[in-house]
C-alpha cells in the first residue's frame, strides 16, 4: 500500500543537540538519525522507523526516524555530528530550517557524505 505522505514535503525546525548520540545494535557506530516530536511526525504522516530525506541548504541525508516529546513541535533534533554539519551552513549551526520527506531506501552513510563533500 502506497502512503500518501511519501509526496509531501513539510518545512521543519531543526535543533542540533550535542548529547543526543544513538548508537546501533552493536554500539559500535552512531545510527544515523532524527528526534521528531510526535505530533509533528503524526502531522507530517511519519512514522517510528521510517527513513526521511531531510534537506536544507542544497543539502540531502537520509535519516532514520524516531519519535520524542523533547523534540520541538515544529521539527526535531538531529544529534552534533557529521549529519549535522554536513546539512547546515555555520551561521545558525544550533537551529536551522528544513524540509521533510518520507523515502525509501537505508539512511545515508558516512562513507555516503564524505564522497559527496569530495565532488
Amino acid at each position: 500500500m502506497m502512503r500518501f505522505s511519501k509526496f509531501l514535503k513539510v518545512e521543519a525546525d531543526i535543533v542540533v543537540a550535542r548529547y543526543a548520540l544513538v548508537m546501533d545494535e552493536t554500539k559500535s557506530k552512531t545510527e544515523p538519525v532524527i528526534f521528531l516530536h510526535p505530533e509533528f511526525a503524526k502531522r507530517s504522516g511519519v512514522k517510528e522507523s521510517d527513513v526521511v530525506e531531510v534537506e536544507a541548504n542544497g543539502r540531502v541525508v537520509k535519516l532514520k526516524v524516531k519519535l520524542s516529546e523533547s523534540a520541538p513541535e515544529s521539527g526535531g533534533i538531529i544529534p552534533n555530528g557529521i549529519y549535522a554539519s554536513y546539512l547546515t551552513n555555520f551561521d545558525g549551526f544550533k537551529k536551522f530550517k528544513a524540509s521533510i520527506e518520507v523515502s525509501e531506501g537505508e539512511p545515508t552513510s558516512v562513507d555516503g557524505i564524505i564522497g559527496q563533500l569530495k565532488t
